[in-house]
């Protein structure tokens, strides 16, 4: 395993980053849950199962039944009968998990703009595609020990 100074100062500043959204997320009045907000997120192109939504956000089929049953009561989602599998539903955004999902959307990405107003688009883009293949290194990571 490698120890450089670069990986060094990039564990520290991951951790830090950490700590910093998480405390963002106490602080901010969004209209939605995190959890919430990803799973409508995920449900803007259209239907999905269970399932599907469980592994696009790499968790398991039990935590993300509770979240969507939470959503339904809250009127966020519906679920519909999976008519190529009828054990199964499909889950679909309601007109209120739309207009809130595209609420806390325009409010965080208002935000963003605001704390990258110094920044260049050039600079927005390549954070945007290194935190993406970031995110991406991380999700692959997760199955890995320790």
């Amino acid at each position: 395993m490698r120890e450089t100074d670069s990986i060094s100062r990039l564990e520290y500043q991951l951790a830090n980053l950490a700590r910093t959204l998480e405390a963002i997320n106490r602080r901010r009045k969004y209209p939605l849950e995190r959890a919430h907000y990803l799973l409508l997120l995920h449900l803007r192109k259209g239907a999905l199962s269970v399932g599907e939504l469980a592994a696009k956000l790499a968790l398991d089929n039990s935590t993300v039944t509770r979240q969507l049953n939470a959503m339904e009561k809250r009127g966020l989602i519906i679920k519909r009968p999976n008519p190529a599998d009828g054990r199964s539903a499909l889950i679909e955004r309601t007109q209120e998990g739309c207009q809130l999902a595209e609420a806390m959307h325009d409010q965080r990405t208002q935000r963003i703009e605001r704390m990258l107003e110094n920044w260049t688009q050039e600079d927005i883009e390549t954070c945007s595609k290194l935190t993406a293949r970031l995110t991406d290194a991380l999700n692959r990571s997760m199955d890995e020990p320790g």
